[in-house]
């Protein structure tokens, strides 16, 4: 399976027993260690974490004492953990690199292998590359045999004490809002609640299947969380619903009348908050399929805005050259200036809630008052099950395409898939996902009809 293994956005993922097997995550901690026994950084040490899907710990264990066995320095983790809590341990106690098992938000039946550097962040492609060069040469090495020699730890006091000195606890807990929050039965269950104890935690309970839904906050996995958050306000007039995916880095949200706030919008409405609120200024990172919007409130505040192709490593690398104030992509990660370059769901939730108490208003009302100003933006994806190898000569017809339905091309962009921006601004973009057998169509709209239009044509065509 090896020449099979390969390291997309964020990580190797696949399917649990098929791909992602003992073995194969035995071949692919040897091409790590390979590679980080190469670097400077193998000296000081690494930390292995995991999250709540099936076998995880004993996946994460087995890379434990490989490392160990190459006489690696290592930390196991004590307990499943968010992604962004094992990110920072690495950084604050200076290790060499991390890694997490996890899927993050893919389905139940699939488990990951994320690589994350000594900055605490998503593996750069220059890292995952030279991994996956010592995964096609290498062999069995003998050299790294297990063993048992690793430290156990748990970073959870410290990871949250470390989210909130970013935003005002006191304030929070003063606006008197009632919080509801789904850790959709992932590693990020218990954390906030440790900081505000009114919290409505639901799905809070280990699920290796998640409910049977996937861990992503989108509003098809996200009944639970809408059911509960509009019960919860007929009690209290501040109400907010928030989401965390199954390794708690991408977030999503629901206002007490029923309306999902998306990422796009929290990526509006957090920029907003740093900015007019608490007066940082810098960057905005944005990937290829995030909303106008975001554009149109760079020019607003005179902030450089710069676009990347889709995953958060892209995002990391840019936070690495300093400057910058914000950087999100569609899926849900956002990352923040004076953190580390890493997405965080749990931090993003705080800093929601903080808006919230700032205002006295809804998040809702507040983009509301953002849009009111800029112009209506609405966005929506859908997800085809497709082999990649089947995506990539059917897109090569929108290369060359004048028109879209009723719609004249403005302009075509190919930066990450293929995008088709139209003359009222709204646009629809093509790509085959980097982790899973998907071909994800993007569109963005000046109305809900609009979209859904836009993603129906979208489909037609592409089978067409």
């Amino acid at each position: 399976m090896k020449k099979d293994i390969k390291f997309g956005t964020d990580g190797w993922r696949g399917e649990i027993a098929k791909d992602f097997t003992f073995e194969n995550v035995r071949l692919v901690t040897q091409a790590f260690i390979k590679h980080f026994k190469k670097t400077d950084f193998c000296q000081k040490g690494i930390a292995i974490g995991y999250d709540n899907r099936f076998l995880s710990e004993d996946f994460a264990r087995l890379c434990a004492e490989l490392c160990a066995g190459a006489k690696i320095k290592t930390f196991y983790s004590k307990i499943s953990l968010p992604s962004p809590a094992l990110s920072y341990f690495v950084n604050a106690n200076k290790l060499g690199a991390g890694i997490m098992i996890t899927a993050s938000h893919n389905p139940s039946n699939w488990n990951g292998f994320k690589i994350k550097e000594s900055f605490g962040g998503s593996a750069t492609s220059l890292f995952t590359q030279a991994v996956e060069n010592e995964l096609k040469s290498q062999g069995i090495d003998d050299a790294a045999k297990p063993s048992s020699n690793y430290e156990s730890f748990d970073p959870k006091t410290d990871y949250i004490k470390h989210i909130s000195s970013f935003v005002d606890i006191k304030k929070i807990k003063e606006a008197n809002i009632k919080i509801v929050f789904d850790p959709m039965h992932g590693s990020g269950a218990g954390y906030l609640k440790e900081l505000l104890l009114t919290i409505d935690e639901i799905n809070s309970n280990r699920d290796p299947l998640f409910g049977g839904v996937n861990p992503e906050p989108l509003p098809v996995n996200l009944i639970d969380l809408k059911s509960a958050t509009r019960e919860a306000q007929q009690k209290n007039k501040l109400t907010l619903g928030i989401a965390i995916d199954g390794d708690a880095d991408r977030i999503g949200a629901y206002d007490p009348d029923g309306t999902y706030i998306s990422s796009h919008n929290i990526f509006s409405l957090l920029l907003k908050h740093l900015y007019e609120n608490k007066h940082l200024k810098g960057k905005i990172i944005k990937t290829f399929n995030i909303s106008r919007l975001i554009e149109k409130q760079a020019k607003e505040y005179g902030l450089e805005i710069i676009e990347k192709p889709i995953g958060f490593k892209y995002i990391a690398e840019e936070f690495l050259k300093g400057g910058v104030m914000i950087g999100g992509e569609e899926s849900g990660g956002i990352g923040i200036m004076n953190n580390i370059p890493e997405r965080d769901g749990s931090l993003n939730a705080l800093l929601l809630l903080e808006f919230v108490a700032t205002t006295g208003r809804t998040l809702s009302q507040n983009l509301n008052l953002i849009m009111d100003k800029l112009g209506r933006f609405y966005y929506d994806r859908l997800d085809i099950h497709i082999e990649r190898e089947s995506v990539l000569p059917k897109l090569e017809k929108f290369k060359s395409a004048k028109k879209f339905g009723s719609n004249d091309i403005a302009r075509i962009e190919t930066l990450d898939g293929i995008k088709l921006n139209f003359k009222d601004e709204s646009w629809i973009l093509f790509r085959p996902s980097g982790t899973e057998p998907l071909l994800r169509i993007y569109a963005e709209g000046k109305s809900v009809d609009q979209v859904k239009m836009l993603l129906a044509e979208g489909e037609s065509q592409f089978f067409s």
